[in-house]
């Protein structure tokens, strides 16, 4: 689990270094280079070259922390029998959010040179991120009903981490909403503009995330195996 964890980082790391250093080479001197960009998409942050490639280097050195947490959270979990159990999902979301990483780079990146160049991309850079997310949310829904109890994995409530059934019927359902609003999030991504492509897919998420902490709780009310004694992990 950790060793195919760590060749995904591996190989996202490599190519995100090999990203920064073609933006060292494309992007000119002496040009105001986009560094931020609105919900539209338009770019509204501008910084000179050596800042920018400063803030493009934050995604590697940000996959290399994300990535010794992810090795890291194994050996510190309670449940380790549990996340040993679920290393087909913890190893599907490490990797997609590894290969995210990357894709976000290359397009920032991307979005930076053809800015600087002076083209005008009015939604380009939101629909990129926001299917990226998307794809990565089918993967972790597709996941989630087959993991088990863990700290570092999943819908963790103080419900779900004192119920095995309640952790069960929770990622069971949860599991296909996510689905739903991955896919939800790549046709907006495709089809809508502005402002309202953030809120819509941003308020999908929220309210599936929202929805599975209420249920655990409802669910867990009524649970043979809830553990409300001392230990009642809150």
């Amino acid at each position: 689990m950790i060793r195919t964890g760590l060749i995904w980082s591996g190989l996202a790391i490599a190519a995100m270094l090999a990203t920064l250093a073609w933006a060292w080479t494309a992007l000119p001197v002496g040009v105001e280079i986009p560094v931020h960009w609105g919900p539209s998409g338009e770019a509204n942050g501008f910084a000179t070259r050596g800042k920018a490639l400063l803030i493009l280097a934050i995604l590697p050195v940000s996959a290399i922390f994300t990535s010794i947490a992810l090795a890291a959270a194994p050996y510190l979990d309670p449940f380790k029998e549990n996340l040993r159990r679920s290393r087909q999902a913890y190893t599907a979301i490490w990797a997609g959010t590894m290969v995210l990483l990357a894709a976000l780079t290359a397009g920032i990146a991307l979005m930076m040179i053809r800015g600087a160049n002076g083209a005008t991309d009015s939604n380009e850079f939101v629909r990129f991120v926001l299917a990226g997310c998307g794809v990565l949310f089918v993967i972790i829904g597709n996941y989630l009903p087959k993991t088990r109890k863990s700290f570092f994995l999943g819908i963790r409530t103080p419900w779900t981490l004192t119920s095995d059934y309640t952790w069960e019927k929770t990622h069971r359902l949860i599991g296909p909403l996510y689905i739903a609003a991955g896919l939800v999030g790549i046709v907006l991504a495709l089809t809508m503009t502005g402002i309202w492509l953030v809120f819509s897919f941003v308020g999908t998420i929220l309210a599936v995330s929202l929805f599975g902490v209420a249920y655990s709780w409802w669910v867990w009310r009524k649970a043979s195996d809830r553990n409300e004694g001392a230990d009642y992990v809150v």
